[in-house]
């Protein structure tokens, strides 16, 4: 057999390196009546799938290679890295595993840049990088500073939402074992907000279940209700408890502190906050009034006498 072709004109040989100086087109055509006889035009196979080698490797049916970046050092200056494959279609590229079985109708219906098809074991698709995945809505810019500001898995941007999760058991997962297992940002909204129609809007569990905190004089948690109680604390079961006497609860004398206990001078009436001296006693206070004329003003909770805990 001889060699491949060296130039453009020259007969294309199998089992060579060909090479041309000019682009090679290849074009389908009808031949009959009955118009154009496969659905390809052309494919790149392995004799019953397999073929013997002597290293541990299967064998790829197609190696596609775009150029990589050619500064030139005149007025055209750098030339960018070219594409290793472009391909258009009803989707620009369809891959299969090879336990899926391929799915016509499935492929004419998702008309997607990339359709990747997997089987229960295996992904449709699978990226690795930093970012692994990116994906932009179509009227969204691109933003590489971004993209850079942390190796994620998934990125994706849009003038509405990146990502959005539908699913039957969960909607969006998110898995950490030393930080976030979801973690929320916003400027001028809500970081995380959770909607149910029939269920809590959002369910927290842990130690503790749900944590709040604010920086400066912001609220932890802020509770509001159209109807019913802006909080509710579910009670426990307990044996019976004993009977109840009058008692006279201990207050705080406000008026021999000089500015008073360290409370929130703006305040909202509704709030509630502990406080806790040198000797460790803690005591619970109510905002009963806006600022006003003045600062907002508060109230102890007076609370009945102390007895140790024992569960």
């Amino acid at each position: 057999m001889g060699a491949g072709a060296d130039k453009a004109g020259d007969d294309m040989v199998v089992g060579r390196t060909n090479e041309s100086e000019q682009r090679t087109i290849l074009v389908a055509k009808g031949g009959d009546d009955n118009g154009y006889g496969e659905d390809f035009v052309l494919r790149v196979a392995i004799e019953n799938d397999r073929v013997l080698r002597d290293v541990p490797e299967g064998v790829d049916a197609m190696h596609a290679t775009g150029t990589v970046a050619l500064p030139t050092g005149g007025a055209i200056g750098t030339i960018p890295p070219g594409n290793g494959l472009v391909a258009t279609g009803a989707n620009g590229t369809v891959g299969y595993v090879h336990d899926a079985p391929r799915d016509k109708p499935q492929e004419q219906q998702a008309h997607a840049g990339v359709l990747g098809v997997g089987t229960a074991a295996s992904p449709g698709v699978f990226g690795r990088g930093a970012p692994g995945v990116v994906g932009y809505s179509q009227d969204a810019a691109r933003d590489t500073a971004w993209e850079a500001e942390d190796p994620s898995a998934v990125c994706g941007r849009a003038t509405g939402i990146g990502v959005r999760g539908k699913g039957d058991d969960g909607g969006v997962r998110g898995e950490s074992e030393n930080n976030f297992g979801v973690e929320g940002k916003s400027v001028l909204g809500s970081g995380v907000r959770g909607a149910s129609e029939q269920s809590a809007g959002v369910y927290g569990e842990g130690s503790p279940g749900v944590f709040g905190f604010a920086a400066g004089t912001g609220n932890g948690g802020m509770f509001e209700s159209e109807k019913g109680a802006q909080l509710r604390l579910p009670p426990r079961k307990t044996s019976r408890l004993g009977p109840a006497v009058p008692t006279t609860p201990d207050a705080v004398v406000v008026s021999e502190l000089r500015r008073g206990p360290g409370l929130p001078k703006y305040g909202h009436a509704g709030e509630f906050t502990t406080l806790e001296d040198p000797s460790g006693k803690c005591t619970l206070w109510f905002c009963v009034s806006d600022p006003g004329q003045g600062p907002a003003r508060w109230a102890q909770v007076l609370l009945g006498p102390t007895f140790d805990g024992r569960v």
